[in-house]
């Protein structure tokens, strides 16, 4: 058997071995022009030497009813809020969206961990260095879910709320930090080979369709996929192969927090079923979950009069209640 699995690793090698040399070409046309895809309200700055993109909203009469940050799931960027932001600055909110570590337009760093305690870290780290007044609603879809979470957990006094998108779940990696956690040179070459065969406009459509429950519209696969071939994206892969045990134990810890929370999920996702949300629901004690109908993973975008609906009624009753 252990002659067997050595044969394997090494015949595993060989192939990832074979597809970088072979499609090097191809992961030489990765973009690295971030100044083309920038936001007429994109902002840039280093936190923790990470150059990090975030978009602002100011209200409209300049004086906040709250403060919300916006984060993004695996794969997505700020733009995956772009039906969500402007909708709550209208109603009085100063807005923040980031890219988080690796994603959309933020700085991809080979030794950044990609956990969701570091990225908790790295977020609280910009609030900080931006020097807004005030307490924040944290709002994650998907992953970012798990990010607002750590960061409740880390900063209870300064989190209004949590809004989770099909967010919160365990992620289980731990078959392929075994396979790549002993060797920097595979894990560089499986980011490679990974970046080859899925970050094309035809898997990233497929994904889309998966995650809408629809087919996509130009802008919509455009806003996803260009940031996803900016240069160097197979980093940020590479980190996604390492699991980490405070990922694993995120969702028990969340469950103790008393901070309000309001779960947002659509009734088709087939992502993260609805009954995912349906149980955290029920061990979080200060908790309400919104079903979206006909909605898949991505509410915010597909469905976003009925997302902004319950999200905004949400915030606004906590502010309204917190005088």
């Amino acid at each position: 058997m252990m002659k067997f699995r050595s044969i394997s690793k090494k015949f595993l090698l060989i192939i990832l071995l074979y597809l970088m040399i072979f499609h090097l070409n191809v992961f030489a046309k990765a973009s690295d022009k971030v100044q083309e895809l920038i936001f007429d309200n994109s902002h840039f700055k280093t936190v923790e030497g990470i150059d990090l993109h975030y978009r602002i909203w100011m209200p409209e009469n300049d004086i906040p009813v709250g403060n919300v940050l916006l984060v993004h799931g695996l794969g997505a960027s700020t733009f995956s809020w772009r039906y969500v932001a402007p909708e709550l600055s209208r109603h009085g909110f100063l807005v923040i969206a980031v890219d988080l570590p690796g994603f959309g337009l933020s700085q991809r760093r080979p030794a950044f961990e990609q956990s969701h305690e570091s990225r908790a870290d790295i977020l609280w780290g910009l609030i900080k260095d931006l020097n807004i007044p005030g307490d924040w609603h944290l709002a994650g879809h998907s992953m970012g879910g798990g990010v607002v979470a750590a960061m409740a957990l880390q900063r209870p006094c300064e989190t209004v709320s949590l809004t989770l998108t099909a967010g919160l779940v365990e992620r289980d990696s731990r078959f392929l930090n075994k396979l790549f956690s002993r060797s920097r040179v595979l894990r560089n070459i499986a980011g490679k080979v990974i970046s080859r065969l899925f970050l094309t406009r035809r898997r990233v459509k497929s994904f889309l369709v998966s995650a809408y429950g629809r087919e996509p519209t130009t802008e919509e696969l455009e806003g996803y996929y260009k940031p996803l071939r900016l240069k160097d994206t197979y980093l940020t892969l590479v980190n996604l192969f390492k699991s980490h045990s405070s990922d694993k134990e995120l969702p028990d810890k969340a469950v103790t927090m008393d901070i309000p929370v309001l779960f947002i999920w659509g009734r088709e996702d087939n992502w993260v079923p609805v009954n995912k949300g349906e149980e955290l629901e029920e061990k979080m004690p200060n908790s309400r979950m919104a079903i979206i109908e006909e909605a898949g993973h991505c509410p915010m975008e597909t469905h976003p009069e009925d997302f902004n609906f319950h999200f905004i009624n949400f915030l606004k009753n906590l502010e309204i209640n917190s005088f």
